[in-house]
């Protein structure tokens, strides 16, 4: 039988898909020098309703529009021709030469002859296991990272056009043969007019218009589910397929917390917490919790999943060098200079001079110079102590005053210097000891994440000082713990030993807003969390006017200082 021959043009050479909604040919462009290849989709209606044809039509040329925008991308099968013939539809589309990553994923059946070769109780343990879910290949976490990017950069040029793909899965990433890179293809095209899900309702003016439910179950989000996607849901089913290629498990297979709806897939993949938590975000159950634009994933990517715990340990340990060297060196400066006015009424200087080499240790350096910071200490304060020997002593009482209310920062021994790049930091915590206060900036949607190890039984605190800011406390599966969600301070009670998250939001807009962050770690148990939830200041009317004012809490002022004045005798 002769091969068809559509518009007179698209010689049909083999097909490749068979659905519901129609067929997928390879052919050859008759019309081209070489007859090159190219994909040509045929899209049957579910009906021959005068009215769902009219419908089709509409939606059909509609969306052929869109698939030649987006083909201006270099990851975008290009759209060469739409036409109608006979009431079908047909698309015909640059034919990408590569493998899909279903395929790649997929892991190959045990040839018959191997299982000769196996021992029997490992042949009566896989038929005991014959109802386990399938397992197909891992692929590694820089694989990973590489598909995410590169499916990305493609997305963000998607939503940038205003379209929704609905339907990324493994069977519609083709890595190219000719660069490796990831195409997107199937864009569902008119997949409304030839679904069997395909509805035909009519608005309220009479117009008919169809209702239908794209996607593929396990990458489909629920909003999707119930026909409303949403950009976060191309970013749901993409987090899922990495979690296919990191697990190998279909999201079929992935079970859920039944309290949360949540996925419960890490302890069934090699990954590091960063990358983690970007996945678990990209797949939040409600959309409004996940990213929100491909840009937010793309700097989540770059501040957790870039960088190992190695890396993380030690960037948090040369910050925490970094504030130390800083304090101790204005502490030797201010001493260097009260030494220096102790020495001038003195009869003798000791000068002792340093002869290490240029190559010498850092770390001997930084030891010899703060026991020069010590030497310096005690001359400055011994020095004139011993001046004021044999002195008459005064007591005056000084005059009480007026207190003045100021805006105070609670200090801390050990505080982390502020800046404006997203943080993640891990941040080492000792029980029972003074708090940890952190000081940053947070501007935009940025997130500000800071990982502490508890152990059972302990109580970890933590409170945000900031215009408009909330914290959240997330547990090592990176959900939110009861009553920990969007507070302004918390005090979790620690049930299992492992790494917990605090993470902080602002809800003021793009504006920078400074903050003071409060961790500590208490051995102690409580039976519920308390948190202190976001909320105005307190007003009370006047009596005059009625309007309410905001009602500051009274500044109790310390009892006036009694000051010490010593006389010399001449």
């Amino acid at each position: 039988m002769p091969a068809k021959v559509l518009d007179g043009r698209y010689k049909l050479i083999k097909q490749i898909g068979a659905g519901g909604f129609g067929h997928t040919f390879i052919a050859r462009d008759m019309r081209r020098p070489g007859s090159p290849p190219c994909v040509v989709k045929q899209l049957k209606p579910a009906s021959d309703d005068p009215n769902f044809i009219r419908e089709a039509r509409r939606l059909f040329n509609t969306e052929a529009e869109t698939l030649e925008k987006l083909g201006r991308h270099d990851q975008i099968p290009q759209l060469l021709a739409y036409f109608e013939e006979d009431k079908q539809f047909f698309l015909v589309q640059e034919f990408i030469e590569g493998r899909s990553l279903h395929d790649e994923l997929k892991a190959p059946l045990p040839e018959a002859s191997d299982l000769d070769n196996e021992p029997q109780d490992k042949i009566l343990a896989e038929l005991q296991n014959i109802g386990a879910p399938t397992r197909d290949k891992q692929i590694s976490e820089v694989e990973v990272l590489q598909i995410l990017k590169n499916v990305l950069e493609v997305l963000e040029f998607v939503h940038s056009e205003g379209v929704i793909h609905r339907d990324i899965k493994p069977d519609n990433l083709i890595r190219r043969k000719k660069d490796r890179k990831i195409v997107l293809i199937d864009f569902g095209a008119v997949r409304a007019m030839q679904d069997a899900n395909t509805q035909l309702t009519a608005n309220e003016n009479g117009e008919s218009r169809f209702t239908v439910t794209i996607g593929t179950p396990g990458y489909m989000p629920s909003e999707q589910c119930a026909g409303r996607p949403t950009y976060s849901s191309d970013i749901y089913a993409l987090g899922m397929v990495a979690i296919k290629a990191l697990t190998g498990y279909a999201p079929t297979d992935i079970p859920s917390d039944p309290a949360t709806g949540e996925l419960v897939w890490r302890d069934k993949a090699q990954v590091s917490n960063g990358l983690a938590m970007v996945l678990t975000r990209m797949v939040r159950y409600h959309y409004t919790q996940r990213y929100q634009s491909v840009r937010e994933v793309n700097q989540g990517i770059a501040t957790f999943a870039t960088m190992t715990e190695v890396e993380r340990q030690a960037t948090t340990s040369k910050i925490v060098r970094s504030t130390i060297l800083t304090s101790t060196s204005q502490l030797a400066s201010s001493s260097s200079a009260a030494s220096n006015i102790s020495n001038s009424s003195s009869t003798r200087r000791r000068t002792v001079t340093n002869n290490a080499p240029a190559s010498a240790n850092s770390g001997v350096l930084f030891l010899f110079g703060g026991l020069l910071a010590v030497v310096a200490v005690i001359a400055a304060f011994a020095l004139p102590a011993m001046m004021r020997n044999k002195q008459t002593s005064v007591i005056v009482n000084n005059p009480p005053v007026a207190p003045i209310q100021t805006t105070s920062t609670e200090a801390s021994p050990n505080v982390i210097p502020a800046s404006n790049e997203p943080v993640n930091q891990t941040i080492n915590l000792e029980a029972n000891k003074e708090s940890l206060i952190i000081p940053n900036k947070i501007s935009g949607s940025a997130t500000h994440t800071y990982t502490v190890q508890a152990k059972s039984g302990q109580i970890l605190s933590a409170a945000i000082t900031g215009n408009g800011l909330s914290i959240t406390v997330l547990n090592s599966q990176g959900l939110a713990l009861p009553d920990a969600a969007n507070v302004a301070s918390v005090d979790v009670p620690i049930t299992t030993d492992g790494a917990y998250s605090v993470q902080l939001r602002s809800i003021a807009g793009n504006t920078e807003v400074p903050y003071q962050l409060k961790l500590g770690l208490k051995d102690k148990t409580i039976a519920q969390p308390t948190s202190t939830p976001l909320t105005s200041p307190s007003v009370s009317p006047t009596p005059t006017t009625g309007t309410p004012v905001a009602t500051p809490t009274p500044t109790q002022s310390a009892p006036p200082p009694q000051i010490e004045i010593k006389v010399r005798n001449k």
